[in-house]
């Protein structure tokens, strides 16, 4: 009698119910999705605008971005990348109405078009690393 149980619970196919199903497709999902997020990784740059002065490029900067202009030798422009070396840091202190500190930092750019009063937008990499860690970062600034 209990094959015949068996055999009618595998002919009719309600071995698990749909909540089943749905519990083991919202797994997969959240397993490919963690995947993803734990390895690839991401390049963030540091974007802002810089005017040519003089054959040296004037940028203003974030004081808590200062760092990232010192730290790295190449910067973007227009899809293309340029070796820089930083010629002074200006040492007046700028502020915004939101209490933003900025200081000018001036860059010397080789093989780059010396135009006077031109305006660039700059990219500059900033950090290179897994998703996980700007979603964590995200997280404690909220």
């Amino acid at each position: 009698m209990n094959e015949v149980l068996e055999i009618a619970l595998i002919l009719d196919g309600n071995r698990y119910n749909k909540l089943y199903y749905a519990g083991l497709m919202i797994g997969i999902v959240l397993l490919i999705i963690m995947i993803i997020i734990f390895t690839c990784k991401y390049q963030s740059y540091y974007i802002t605008m810089g005017t040519m002065i003089d054959n040296k490029l004037e940028l203003l900067v974030n004081i808590d971005d200062i760092r990232v202009v010192e730290e790295n030798n190449i910067v973007t422009i227009n899809d293309k990348n340029y070796k820089y070396t930083i010629i002074e840091i200006d040492k007046e202190l700028y502020r915004d109405d939101n209490f933003n500190n900025y200081k000018s930092v001036f860059l010397k750019i080789d093989n780059l078009s010396n135009i006077d009063n031109y305006v660039y937008k700059i990219k500059i990499p900033k950090e290179y690393k897994a998703l996980v860690s700007y979603i964590r970062d995200f997280i404690k600034e909220v």
